[in-house]
């Protein structure tokens, strides 16, 4: 048995429809500012990578440098042996 209480009026069946429709709008406009800000955020990610890997090589080509200075460690004596 159907009662009117779970009909809804034309009013509210437009009602709802313009909701739904202005849901689905803002959506698309939510979804369009996302991928503008991933592709402006990817474009910064990658000069951010580059810097990071100007940086990394410069660092290890200082550290080189550094360690082609410096004496070189006594090859006939392990790590082991001063625990034992």
């Amino acid at each position: 048995m159907t009662t009117s209480l779970n009909i809804m009026s034309d009013r509210e069946i437009r009602y709802t429809q313009r909701c739904l429709k202005k849901k689905i709008q803002q959506q698309n406009i939510d979804r369009s500012i996302r991928l503008e800000k991933r592709n402006t955020t990817s474009s910064n990610v990658t000069q951010r990578n580059d810097i990071s890997n100007d940086v990394s090589m410069e660092i290890a080509s200082i550290s080189e440098k550094k360690s082609l200075g410096t004496r070189s460690s006594n090859s006939g004596v392990s790590f082991s042996s001063y625990f034992w």
